[in-house]
């Protein structure tokens, strides 16, 4: 076990009075059935929430692999998302009430590619029906934080980074989303042992 995966989610947001993302985080912090060590942190919907993953990042902490969670209130799987793009697309307010329609993000590129070995990824994940590759991240907060921390980490060549959209409880059960997000956290866990 070569280092530490950090598995974030998000406080509610807009309507939501739960965040299916911070409960998952929540569950798996205390699951037994992990191969590698995890630490975790519950993130504000709002710019400073984006900036935190990527801060860090950025002042060296030792992090082999970050694994964001969100939640998508239109997701009926679990949303692996291939890519983040350098826009705000906002539809809702954030927590702070900012509501970024148009611009970049960050000077950078346009589109920036998880750099997590897909192949490994897919390999732990097979036969599980409930989760699906996706590209496109959408353009709140969760994109934002999630183009921000890869930008962070093409800059330092470290740590791999990746992020799922979660559905709803009333799509899979929390119990199950925990599995399943165990299980890419195992994979995360094999691909900083390389």
């Amino acid at each position: 076990m070569a280092g530490t995966i950090l598995v974030t989610g998000f406080v509610p947001f807009a309507h939501h009075e739960r965040n299916i993302s911070q409960q998952v985080v929540e569950s798996i912090s205390s699951n037994a059935g992990l191969d590698c060590k995890i630490n975790t942190s519950i993130l504000t919907v709002d710019e400073k929430g984006s900036r935190e993953i990527s801060g860090r990042i950025q002042s060296g902490e030792e992090i082999s692999a970050v694994l964001h969670l969100g939640f998508s209130e239109n997701a009926e799987e679990l949303l692996i998302e291939k890519f983040a793009r350098n826009r705000f697309q906002m539809k809702i307010a954030d927590n702070s009430l900012r509501m970024e329609t148009t611009g970049k993000i960050a000077s950078g590129k346009i589109t920036l590619q998880t750099n997590v070995p897909i192949n490994i990824i897919d390999d732990h994940l097979e036969g599980i029906p409930e989760i699906r590759w996706n590209e496109d991240a959408g353009g709140f907060v969760c994109n934002e934080t999630y183009y921000r921390s890869l930008l962070a980490a093409s800059a330092r060549k470290s740590p791999i980074v990746l992020f799922i959209h979660l559905p709803s409880e009333d799509k899979i059960s929390l119990v199950r989303q925990t599995e399943i997000i165990c299980n890419v956290c195992n994979a995360l866990g094999s691909v900083s042992d390389l």
